[in-house]
């Protein structure tokens, strides 16, 4: 039949209808087919508007030549997705396909809502914690639907259920007692729900049977439900309760403690020990309120936990009918006895654990204060080694070098004397240096070995001033100090060699921290008392510092501190505070930053002595004598002042071969000054700093002459020589070489100073060590 033969066939059919080819061209197509598939939007090919797998399913139809039928899903622009059945059948003389659609999206829409209701109702039925069935109507009763629950429990799946009659499900057994049972269900068509037990393996199996029955509109009946819940484990736990409540009764009789049965807070029920606590006997108990036995300041929490309902524990106290209060535990619970729910309450006496716990916390308080005591002299410790390693190497380091200059000086033709005068009082002043240090670190360790005997006797202040003004008067006059030394004519009772060592210990520190001004020292009464106060116009303490002045190893100003020449290891105001301890002398202090410090000690007065003026005083003198503090400097050995040291260089009169130029930096005095002399002797060219300002200046004036850098790694406060030869080495033309040298022996400083990529020179430094660094390569 011509092409033309089949559009006018096709021209003639009503209804949606086309002749498709193998893959789905229109070759002819009825006039309904035209109107609802030539929409603008599918370009004028119907395909385009079928969604992807309608598209395969309708080309895999149209590949075989044979009839089909098949569901179609088209996107019309206008009412979105619609749904078409499509019946094709074989035309094998056109080798094609004829389609016919009809459109079932109301019907396709409604199907997918069924299924969908479908699936969700089993899925919820599916996830019930019960069996459940639904059955036909008499009198075949078959399965027309059930759960997994139900078909497992019958022996079947979801599936192979279906059909089955109850003869086919149940045992002859099962059947007697259903029939038993269900009689009231038969006869009165009413719900009804019973127990059915059912024998297992090992054990027997309860369940709660429901049977519902569902009717037709005029109230035949069209089936029933069945519902079948598992309360095997309800059934044993509440054959387990009531062996409990047996167990439970029986303990109460015997137990040791108070147990009370009450409803609203009034007792009806009390065991034998609640009696025997109270002191009361059960008639008296009963129909008394819980909350009367208690304290007053207990019941308002009391009647909380009892109008609560919940599980309350709480310690308090009862009144026992003797009068006497003891200490309890009371423990609120909520339990059923016979049936009716009622509040109990345990009463446990907690006086031998009253008494455990205070013995218990007074082991830990005990425990812990030796637990601080013990790490704070770890801490201190560790503190000790790396503070005392680096602060008494630093003399020795110094009287060092100046031996080596020494040396070397004897070996020159022409030394001026003046120059050996100096260095002989430099290493007499670091001797007097290292000495104090030993005797300070010395004092640390009695106080802490709690070897200092105190021997209170009555002591004229007169005396104790006058050998401190000889003390300090030359040192606080070399630092153009004025020492005022007030007069007193007050005797105080108290150990002369402590309190010296204490006073000693606070001029000191005055003298040290101040640049101008005057230290005064004087004492005012207080009564009973006698209050030492010894007056500073130096740099002050800040408020944030007052405690931790006192503190082992602590210093005010690090940096300022370095810069003397006799800084000690921060030991002299903790050994003052343990000391004022050991005489009970309460230590007070008050200071302004930057106008200076008030150390006050106050030690009781001496009773009024009956023997003359000179007789005591020849006692007093006597007794000071033998007790003077073995530490004490005098004034043959109080260390010499520094010569000041010249920041620029001193060259050589005549340079050696091989002399170098070397910029030193150090924060100290000693080390910096014995280093100059040294390499001075040695015929070399020297340049000191004291701080990294100092060096970058030097390092800017004479970058083109400065060959080599030798700097401390500690140099006071929080610079360190990495900041230091960073800022050298950025104002030189080129690099030098450069050394580190450091009396720090603790590993962490050692490993960060060996980080730094130079070459580290320990202190004291050896001789030959620091002439092999004189002797690198440039």
């Amino acid at each position: 039949m011509p092409p033309d033969s089949a559009a006018a066939t096709w021209a003639l059919v009503p209804g949606i209808g086309a002749l498709l080819s193998a893959v789905g061209e229109v070759l002819a197509a009825s006039p309904g087919w035209q109107a609802c598939m030539q929409e603008a939007p599918w370009g004028g090919d119907w395909r385009n508007g079928l969604d992807r797998d309608s598209r395969l399913h309708l080309l895999q139809a149209l590949t075989r030549a044979r009839d089909f039928t098949l569901t179609l899903r088209l996107w019309h622009p206008a009412q979105g997705v619609a749904h078409y059945r499509c019946a094709g059948w074989w035309d094998p003389v056109r080798r094609a396909h004829g389609c016919y659609l009809v459109e079932v999206t109301d019907q396709e829409v409604e199907r997918q809502a069924h299924n969908a209701l479908t699936g969700w109702i089993r899925r919820l039925f599916e996830q019930l914690p019960m069996q459940l069935a639904y059955f036909s109507a008499p009198p075949k009763v078959r399965c027309l639907f059930a759960n997994n629950r139900f078909a497992r429990a019958m022996g079947h799946d979801d599936t192979s259920i279906l059909g089955r009659t109850v003869a086919d499900l149940l045992t002859p057994d099962e059947r007697l007692q259903l029939r038993r049972a269900g009689r009231p269900y038969a006869r009165s068509g009413q719900d009804l729900t019973f127990l059915h037990r059912r024998r297992r393996a090992d054990d027997e199996e309860v369940l709660e049977v429901s049977l519902s029955a569902d009717r037709w509109p005029d109230g035949r009946l069209r089936g029933t439900f069945v519902l079948m819940t598992d309360v095997t484990e309800r059934h044993r736990a509440e054959r387990a309760l009531r062996a409990s409540r047996e167990r439970l009764s029986r303990f109460l009789e015997v137990s040791a403690e108070g147990v009370l049965f009450h409803r609203d807070g009034t007792i009806t029920d009390a065991n034998p020990a609640a009696c025997q606590l109270s002191g009361h006997p059960h008639a008296e108990l009963v129909g008394r309120t819980v909350v009367s036995m208690t304290p007053r300041r207990h019941r308002d929490r009391s009647r909380v936990a009892i109008g609560s309902g919940a599980d309350a524990y709480f310690e308090s106290e009862i009144h026992h009918a003797n009068g006497e209060t003891i200490p309890v535990e009371l423990i609120g619970r909520t339990m059923e006895i016979k049936g009716e729910r009622l509040r109990m309450t345990v009463i446990r006496d907690i006086r031998d654990r009253r008494q455990a716990q205070a013995r218990i916390h007074t082991l830990i308080e005990d425990l812990r204060s030796q637990k601080d005591r013990a790490e704070a002299a770890d801490r201190a410790k560790s503190v000790f080694l790396a503070a005392a390693s680096h602060d008494l190497r630093q003399p020795i380091h110094a009287l060092g070098l100046f031996l080596t200059a020494l040396r070397a000086m004897a070996r020159s033709p022409c030394v001026p004397s003046s120059e050996l005068t100096q260095i002989c009082r430099r290493m007499q002043s670091s001797l007097d240096g290292l000495g104090q240090l030993l005797n300070m670190l010395l004092d640390v360790s009695r106080l802490d070995a709690n070897a200092v005997q105190v021997e209170l006797a009555a002591l004229p202040l007169a005396q104790l001033f006058a050998e401190l003004d000889q003390e300090f008067a030359e040192l606080a006059h070399e630092k153009g100090l004025r020492l005022h030394v007030a007069s007193s004519s007050a005797w105080v009772r108290t150990d002369a060699t402590v309190l010296r060592r204490i006073l000693s210990n606070l001029m000191a520190n005055a003298i040290r921290y101040s640049q101008r001004g005057r230290i005064l020292l004087g004492a005012r009464s207080r009564g009973d008392r006698l209050e030492i106060q010894v007056w500073d116009q130096g740099i002050g303490i800040a408020p944030e510092q007052l405690e931790a002045i006192f503190e082992e190893f602590y210093q005010i100003d690090a940096a300022h501190s370095r810069r003397s020449q006799s800084h000690g290891l921060g030991l002299g105001l903790s050994i003052v505070k343990r000391s004022a301890r050991l005489i009970d002398a309460p230590l007070r202090v008050c200071s302004t930053p930057g106008r200076g410090s008030l150390f006050c000690i106050s030690v009781p007065r001496a009773p009024t002595h009956t023997h003359t003026h000179t007789h005591t005083h020849a006692n007093a003198n006597a007794n000071a004598n033998a007790n003077a503090p073995v530490h004490t400097p005098t004034h043959a050995h109080a260390p010499s002042p520094p010569e000041p040291i010249q920041r620029s260089e001193r060259p050589a009169a005549a340079p050696a071969p091989g002399a170098r130029r070397v910029l030193v930096i150090d924060d100290e005095e000693q080390v910096l000054m014995g280093m100059q002399q040294l390499l001075h002797v040695w015929g070399h060219q020297v340049w000191c700093a004291s701080s990294a300002d100092e060096a970058v200046v030097l390092a800017i004036a004479h970058a083109h002459e400065i060959d080599l850098l030798l700097s401390d790694y500690r140099l006071g406060g929080n610079m360190t020589a990495v900041q230091a030869i960073a800022a050298v080495h950025a104002c030189l033309p080129a690099p030098v070489p450069t050394y580190i040298l450091t009396g720090d022996t603790s590993p962490q400083r050692i490993q960060e100073a060996s980080e730094l990529g130079f070459p580290l020179l320990h202190k004291p430094v050896e001789p030959d060590a620091l002439l092999a660094a004189l002797r690198s390569p440039m």
